[in-house]
């Protein structure tokens, strides 16, 4: 019988080192290369919801903020490397900046649905970020203009438009309305 081989996070270096790969966003998922594919409104509302996140940030110095080429190591065992659209990590858990991907799951993570991605497999993805400890996950879904909550002590929430969105422990005082992440079109 054949076995596929899993790739190693060193292949996955070397993999997403390559000219041909450049500019491309590739996630390593249970040792297999995943392409992540950008979308106009994902990006629209990745933008939205960061500048809100670095402004909170700039006046609390809390930790990083990463976007869309910020990568994390969630799993060096089982090869998992999550890039998400929007991500914090605390100073306290990453007192220095790393040369490439953080060494640890981020405390809070956003994953934008975009028009290529299946609902299934962010859930799972969502699940998953948990799973490896980070703390507090929004998966966005810009179809339906709503928002689910994973946190590890409770189950997954769902908030619509006009809902609150709050930070926990993890962004304490943070909070945004549902309304203001996701982008109106002009009044004509």
């Amino acid at each position: 019988m054949l076995r596929e081989r899993t790739l190693t996070l060193a292949d996955y270096r070397r993999i997403s080192d390559s000219p041909e790969n450049s500019g491309r966003l590739l996630e390593l998922i249970d040792g297999e290369i995943v392409e992540k594919i950008g979308s106009f409104t994902p990006s629209q509302i990745a933008l939205e919801l960061a500048w809100l996140l670095k402004n909170f940030l700039a006046q609390n110095r809390l930790g990083y903020l990463t976007g869309e080429g910020g990568g994390y190591i969630m799993s060096a065992e089982q090869s998992i490397i999550f890039i998400p659209d929007i991500a914090f990590i605390s100073y306290e858990r990453l007192p220095h900046l790393p040369e490439r991907e953080a060494p640890i799951p981020p405390d809070f993570a956003v994953e934008i649905k975009s028009p290529s991605d299946r609902v299934r497999d962010l859930r799972k993805k969502a699940e998953r970020y948990i799973e490896y400890g980070t703390r507090l996950v929004w998966l966005i879904l810009p179809e339906t203009r709503q928002i689910e909550v994973y946190t590890p002590s409770a189950d997954v929430l769902v908030f619509g438009i006009d809902d609150t969105l709050t930070g926990g422990d993890v962004l304490p005082g943070f909070s945004v309305a549902v309304r203001g992440i996701f982008p109106e079109p002009p009044q004509s």
